[in-house]
């Protein structure tokens, strides 16, 4: 009788977890609802960032997702892949944003693991995390009113690996000073240098690769040529220099950009070419050093090349025989094929274009109450 009797397997702790790092984000929110083991598992910080990291670098993109936002301010996404497909449709869903109200004031700071950083007039900041619908508002950015008001604003968003922690940058101009706000989300907390002298950066939104966030850079206010790329290490949180690529003509032009984890720069010789280099910074070993990619050359009558360096775009390849990817540079889409090597409109796009992120389960409330947590407890044990 006994004999007869079926077993259930119970599964070693180490496999199950190598399975639900399989499973995307959807299935895990489901998952967290199975046992308090299993909910206590996919909480983990641990986790959560090991999946964060095999998502973002699933070549098929499916995890992928592009922010849209509507003639009304508000938000819609939509999956990645498709939209190399210009003969197939696509669907744009509906999401709703943390800011009450959503108009285009509401602008986007920049995205990572998931996170996106939204910024709205009066200094009101968001940390969003649209997949699992949480959200943290930053508190209030105090700033020295007898400085007047700042005329010359630069904002950055990234993540900061060795602290495990997301950082949002503000650049404020006043005059001939700077001031930089750092928030901190481990600590919930601002603080404030003026370490940045007689440097103004150029795009609003810093781009950020491999722990740092880029700004290009010129010479004074107003002035739109790029002499060099200026960085912000998010972990020592100090201010570092690149040299643009050696071999330009003088009063090229620029614009910076990433393509897939790269730090890249887009480089037109002169207004009117209808061709451009695409140029990434690669690691050799001891330096750092600007190669060339390829080349692109823009449909006729293309207005591309004419866009102002303020603005940065991203390149997101797409495994197939064509060697295709996707150029982003708000509010344009352009396929390139690779095959052919032409770059066309994506004319099948149905909206504005604004960030893409990755699904995750990054929650902003989590790592704040962690970080206050941490902080407690080393000022009792003091």
């Amino acid at each position: 009788m006994a004999d007869s009797i079926s077993i259930i397997p119970v599964l070693p702790n180490e496999i199950i977890k190598e399975i639900l790092l399989k499973l995307p984000p959807n299935s895990l929110l489901k998952c967290m609802c199975v046992s308090k083991s299993w909910l206590q598992l996919i909480s983990s910080p641990h986790f959560v960032n090991t999946h964060v990291k095999l998502t973002a670098n699933d070549k098929g993109c499916s995890h992928h997702r592009v922010l849209f936002r509507g003639l009304e301010g508000n938000f819609k996404f939509c999956c990645l892949p498709p939209l190399f497909y210009k003969e197939q449709s696509y669907e744009l869903f509906d999401m709703d944003s943390p800011v009450e109200n959503p108009t285009f004031s509401a602008y986007i700071v920049g995205s990572t693991n998931g996170l996106i950083c939204l910024f709205k007039q009066k200094r009101e900041t968001f940390l969003w995390n649209p997949t699992i619908r949480k959200s943290k508002k930053l508190p209030k950015l105090e700033v020295d009113l007898t400085l007047g008001c700042s005329y010359y604003c630069k904002y950055g968003f990234g993540y900061d690996e060795l602290h495990d922690d997301y950082k949002v940058v503000y650049i404020d101009y006043y005059g001939n000073s700077s001031y930089i706000h750092i928030y901190s989300l481990r600590t919930d907390s601002w603080r404030t240098t003026n370490e940045l002298q007689d440097i103004f950066l150029l795009n609003s939104s810093g781009k950020f690769v491999n722990g740092k966030l880029y700004w290009s850079s010129s010479t004074g206010i107003g002035i739109n040529n790029v002499c060099n790329i200026i960085s912000f290490d998010l972990a020592d949180e100090t201010w570092g220099k690149l040299e643009l690529p050696s071999h330009r003509e003088v009063n090229s032009h620029f614009i910076l950009g990433v393509v897939g984890s790269d730090l890249s720069l887009i480089y037109t010789c002169r207004l009117g070419t209808t061709t451009s280099d695409v140029w990434v910074m690669k690691d050799c070993g001891v330096n750092l050093s600007w190669t060339k990619l390829f080349t692109i050359k823009y449909p006729q009558n293309d207005g591309l090349y004419m866009c102002s360096p303020i603005f940065t775009y991203s390149i997101h390849f797409h495994e197939s025989n064509k060697g295709e990817f996707l150029l982003f540079l708000p509010p344009l889409i352009m396929i390139y094929d690779g095959s052919t090597r032409q770059l066309e409109h994506a004319d099948d796009v149905k909206g504005c274009p604004a960030k893409i992120y990755v699904e995750s389960l990054v929650n902003p409330l989590t790592i704040s109450g962690q970080g206050r947590r941490s902080l407690e407890t080393s000022q009792s044990l003091s």
